[in-house]
């Protein structure tokens, strides 16, 4: 597998609560995997752009389950199914079925809450909505929220974050132990044309300054969307992006149309996260054909 690294300081680590981690009880930190875009079909042989999603993600999960260490926790952070209907949720359900890791998920532009909750077994959770997929939880003391920026099929695909939403994100800020966040959609613009233009959330300056004002509390916001690993970093607040497992976009400085690029590897992003730093570090899995 290849590696790539990203090393955040905490803007305040003194506000990091002590945690006992599942591996070992001197342990101050947690480690999870941060996958998105898995775009799963109806069938093994489906292909997005000409590119099959069934077997990369299969070669990702090998390499997760391959790792040296057990992981707390997996969040995907969106576009489970290529379309949402019940036999690829129920395909995508198939291959996590024999990973003893708990799984949580975001729902991307692609999905339906509804259907997540229906088809897809989720870690241990506390719902904060009913009908959209917002949710926390807490890993060894630590604490995670996952929002749910899917709109109507209008705004595609941009995402759209409701006021109860607000409310229940400026709620969990007002707690004194830090928070990380999962969303499908970025924020900010990242000096990408038809990014900027056409795949934000709607709602993304006014949710960054909410974040921004309780940066000291924020260990990072996770997202997926871009079928690319990106950070962004402004006002103290931390964003990162992960790859998709199958097919990546091209996002160039002034690109004013989306491309995508096979790159014949599968990503994802091993997040770990201590008092004082948080390291994202970027694996990749051959998914092409051996030659």
């Amino acid at each position: 597998m290849d590696i790539k690294v990203r090393y955040y300081p905490l803007l305040n680590s003194s506000s990091c609560p002590p945690a006992v981690g599942q591996h070992d009880k001197d342990r101050i930190m947690i480690r999870f995997i941060h996958i998105s875009d898995t775009h799963i079909g109806p069938s093994k042989d489906f292909e997005l752009q000409g590119v099959n999603t069934y077997n990369p993600f299969q070669k990702v999960l090998e390499g997760i389950q391959s790792l040296p260490f057990q992981p707390d926790f997996i969040i995907h952070t969106g576009d489970i199914a290529a379309d949402p209907d019940r036999q690829s949720y129920s395909l995508f359900a198939s291959m996590v079925k024999d990973i003893h890791i708990p799984f949580y998920y975001v729902t991307g532009n692609h999905d339906e809450s509804a259907m997540i909750k229906s088809e897809l077994q989720i870690g241990e959770k506390e719902d904060l909505m009913t009908d959209n997929l917002v949710y926390r939880f807490e890993v060894s003391r630590r604490r995670f929220l996952v929002l749910d920026g899917r709109g109507p099929r209008e705004i595609d695909p941009h995402g759209t974050i409701s006021d109860e939403q607000f409310d229940i994100i400026d709620k969990e800020l007002s707690k004194d132990q830090p928070l990380s966040i999962f969303i499908h959609f970025p924020l900010l613009p990242i000096d990408c044309s038809w990014v900027d233009r056409d795949m934000l959330l709607f709602e993304g300056d006014r949710l960054h300054d909410l974040f921004a004002a309780h940066a000291e509390k924020i260990n990072g916001v996770f997202f997926g969307h871009l079928h690319r690993g990106t950070t962004v970093i402004k006002d103290g607040v931390r964003y990162s992006s992960v790859a998709s497992t199958c097919l990546q976009f091209g996002l160039l400085p002034g690109q004013d149309q989306p491309t995508f690029e096979d790159h014949k590897r599968g990503y994802f992003n091993i997040v770990t996260i201590e008092d004082g730093k948080m390291v994202v570090k970027e694996q990749s899995v051959k998914i092409g054909k051996e030659i």
